[in-house]
Parts: C-alpha cells; structure tokens; sequence
C-alpha cells in the first residue's frame, strides 16, 4: 500500500483497487470511549448481561441484547475525524492523486462490459 501521510489525524493511501483512509487516531479514541462508556453506570449492567451468563440468570445473551447494547454504544461513539482546512485540503488533494487512475481504470472497465454485452446480444 502507497502510504503518504498527512499531518494531522489522517493517512492517505492506496490499495491497486482503492483509496485508503486511515483514521487509526478515531478508532484510538473511540476504543478509549467505548471502555470508559461500558465502565460506566449506564452501560455496565447490560453489558455484564451480555458478556456473563451468570448475570442473566444462567441463560446466554441473546441477539437482540447484544444488537440493542451495540446501537446505543454506536450512538454515543465519534463518529468524524477533524481536520483543519490546510489538512482537509491535502487529504483532498491526495485522494484525487489516487483516486483519478482508479476512476479511469473503473470507466474503462465499464466501457470493455458494455461493448461485450453488445456482442453478445
């Protein structure tokens, strides 16, 4: 992966198919939060419900406890990574660098169905 970071929050690079956006410092944060946040009174039972059975009678989790935990975890978590306008403008800029030879490989991928689709009808 072609990796040139851009100072700040935010590394921008490549795969041979996509652009890459590495916001290590967001999932930094919020892995912090989110043990913060399940220490917390208000999650804390619910997860214990969760990961304990003991402290759900015996009985394992179900699916909708779990799915109900994450979604009010996934509310409260960051969810956006700030950056100045010098840095948005950089990470713009290199993304467009990137992007542009995918864009161009994707149309012409396009182009090469399309014109066999027309053959074989």
């Amino acid at each position: 992966m072609t990796e040139k970071t851009v100072r700040g929050p935010l590394a921008v690079g490549a795969t041979p198919l996509m652009v890459t956006a590495d916001v290590e410092p967001l999932v930094t944060a919020n892995v912090a939060e989110l043990l913060d946040l399940l220490c917390s009174d208000e999650f804390f039972q619910d997860f214990m419900e969760i990961a304990d059975p003991s402290e759900n009678g015996g009985e394992p989790a179900n699916r909708m406890q779990f799915e109900t935990l994450q979604a009010r975890l996934v509310d409260r978590m960051s969810t956006r990574v700030a950056l100045t306008g010098p840095q948005a403008m950089r990470v713009a800029g290199r993304m467009a660098e990137l992007g542009r030879p995918l864009a161009a490989l994707s149309a012409r991928t396009a182009a090469v169905v399309q014109r066999s689709k027309g053959r074989a009808a």
